[in-house]
């Protein structure tokens, strides 16, 4: 169901609603007040007669033909729209015996036990009675109308004022959907907008002729076009990058492997075979830690936290590391802060911060000489990895961390996204990897420091 309709509907709805409402309290006031307006009218005339009847008691009791027409003035006569037959007035003597001042009133019952108002079926017709007795002189008098007298006034009533309303309401509706039509055409108009605009288009919506009701939307839009043009851009330089690192490894397996088939030489063939083994190693860690790096600048926030338990992680990226530090004969050893203090509380994703220290673990090693150690000390505000490798120029310290950034004449093999990876998830948990190298009096070497970002 469109927006259109539902506003409609719901206006629609509500003004039925009204109505209603409106109808119902219309007739319930309308009942009251002719209840009260016809009740005050029978209490006087009941009064008034009860004060005459004194009057004509040493006379003789007017007979039902005294209250018709004067013979001879029927043409002088006019009774207007009056329901005659709607209102009845009949009095008794005190003995019981009926004055029959009123045809009509001669149907009424006495009910001598009956005082003030009382509703009875005469004749299968419901009417009002009122019962008015003389404490003095004993004459007693009832004034009676029929309910529909009442019931057809307060109809009249009500359809004098709920009529406008149903005439009204073709002209209602008729405004209402000019109404809707005009107040959803900054919807429409957003909509082709946003449907004309070029994919991975940046430019942000403008909010110049939005509605304040709007405004808060197309915001929310234009973040979220922002994130899907970064999304977007990320991926494309990820894809982009990805290809270049992996076409040179590529063509490296492809001429060593055609060397290992082709050659005659069995100690070429071996050798070549021992690159290509190395190479598909190779691969697969590049291929690993870019489906890392992908999965990583995809998160907002962690996918759990937790606290973190340091002696665990570290355990384990030793044992991570151990096979390429023996190969590599190169030591590695862990420092603890002092008694009484406890290394850097985080609150985090143990795996994914092993994922950091591994990787800043691994490339020291790579980068360090045999028989050298590589250090990764706790410390009560931060977390340092420390080599005694060749270091890095100091103008090149701060391209660390780019994706497949790797300083000229290095001689190890890597693709420079372990970096990359340790910094994100540093970012992840509100930490931040700093690189710098070893003092002079230290000697050669590279430092990382993790810390709470600033």
């Amino acid at each position: 169901m469109t927006l259109r309709r539902r506003l409609i509907l719901a206006v629609l709805a509500a003004v039925a609603f009204a109505w209603v409402l409106t109808s119902v309290l219309i007739y319930l006031s309308a009942e009251e007040e002719i209840n009260e307006l016809y009740d005050t009218a029978m209490v006087r005339m009941a009064q008034q007669m009860q004060a005459l009847l004194p009057r004509v008691h040493s006379r003789e009791s007017p007979t039902p033909q005294a209250n018709g027409p004067i013979p001879g003035d029927a043409d002088l006569v006019d009774e207007g729209n009056a329901g005659l037959g709607d209102l009845a007035i009949a009095a008794w003597r005190p003995d019981g015996e009926p004055l029959h001042i009123d045809p009509d009133g001669d149907r009424l019952p006495r009910a001598p036990d009956v005082k003030g108002f009382t509703n009875r079926k005469i004749d299968g017709v419901p009417w009002r009675l009122y019962y008015l007795d003389d404490p003095v002189e004993g004459w007693r008098v009832c004034v009676g109308q029929t309910m529909g007298e009442r019931g057809e006034l307060i109809v009249a009533y009500l359809q004098a004022q709920v009529l406008p309303w149903v005439l009204g309401l073709p002209l209602l509706t008729t405004l209402l959907l000019w109404g809707v039509a005009r107040a959803l055409q900054p919807v429409h108009t957003l909509s082709k907008s946003i449907a004309g605009r070029a994919p991975g288009d940046p430019t942000p919506l403008s909010l110049t002729e939005v509605p304040r009701e709007l405004v808060p939307l197309v915001t929310e839009l234009n973040q979220l076009l922002n994130r899907a043009t970064a999304l977007l851009e990320h991926e494309r330089r990820l894809t982009a990058d990805a290809a270049h690192e992996l076409r040179t490894p590529l063509a490296a397996l492809k001429a060593q492997w055609e060397v290992a088939r082709r050659s005659p030489d069995p100690v070429e063939r071996a050798r070549a075979s021992a690159n290509v083994e190395a190479g598909i190693d190779g691969m697969s860690r590049l291929v690993s830690q870019l489906l890392t790096m992908s999965r990583l600048e995809d998160e907002e926030t962690l996918p759990r936290r937790g606290p973190v338990d340091w002696h665990e992680v570290s355990r384990q990226v030793l044992s991570d590391c151990l096979l390429l530090s023996e190969r590599r004969n190169v030591d590695m050893e862990i420092m603890w802060p002092g008694a009484n203090q406890t290394p850097l509380p985080v609150n985090g994703d143990p795996a994914l911060l092993g994922t950091m220290l591994r990787n800043l673990m691994d490339n020291a090693i790579r980068y360090s000489p045999a028989g050298t150690v590589v250090t990764l000390a706790f410390e009560p505000d931060r977390i340092t990895v420390s080599d005694h490798g060749p270091g890095v120029a100091p103008e090149l310290l701060a391209r660390l961390g780019d994706r497949f950034f790797r300083a000229a004449g290095q001689q190890e093999k890597g693709n420079g996204l372990g970096v990359s990876i340790a910094r994100r998830v540093a970012v992840l948990h509100g930490l931040a990897v700093d690189f710098a190298n070893r003092s002079a009096a230290d000697g050669t070497g590279l430092v990382a420091t993790i810390h709470v970002k600033s």
